[in-house]
């Protein structure tokens, strides 16, 4: 192994220890501000914000996951008439399952972080939904380790008063 690529993964494993991850020991890693937080797990991710936050910050928060691991995706069920399956898949999303239920159409749909598309549908998703709610709370599978957890962090950082706000590892 090059000093180089031996002095980058010293740096990087070092800046993982100061941030209070022990590698490989991780039960979860919070961080946020006072309108959004993200619950940092190795499969998911939970996002809850509150109405305060802005559609911009949001966008933010979901690009920069999608920057981390393009993997990550969210599931999304919706009541709605058998012609609006189309328009949502246009929006980006796939559609999973549906089942009619009463005079509507029960459907599951997974949106892809890897479509920019479907991103800023679910922006916008997330928004009109807090006009309606003081806050929400949705789950986002990914394949995050530690390394992904702290470049996250490091990514949102700029995000105004965004802090690390707990981290729990596993007893040794």
């Amino acid at each position: 192994m090059s000093n180089v690529l031996q002095r980058d993964l010293q740096t990087s494993e070092n800046k993982i220890r100061l941030s209070g991850i022990d590698p490989q020991m991780l039960i979860s890693f919070e961080m946020g501000n006072r309108d959004a937080t993200l619950i940092c797990t190795y499969g998911k991710i939970t996002f809850i914000c509150r109405q305060n936050i802005s559609d911009y910050t949001i966008g933010l928060i979901l690009k920069n996951i999608s920057a981390v691991d393009n993997s990550t995706s969210h599931e999304m069920d919706i009541l709605c008439d058998f012609d609006e399956i189309q328009k949502y898949q246009q929006m980006g999303y796939t559609l999973v399952t549906y089942g009619r239920h009463n005079s509507k159409y029960h459907v599951t749909f997974n949106i892809p972080f890897s479509s920019d598309k479907a991103l800023y549908n679910l922006t916008i998703a997330f928004a009109s939904e807090l006009n309606r709610e003081k806050e929400i709370k949705k789950d986002f599978y990914w394949n995050g380790k530690d390394h992904d957890i702290l470049r996250l962090f490091n990514e949102l950082e700029s995000i105004a008063g965004w802090e690390i706000r707990s981290v729990k590892n596993k007893e040794a």
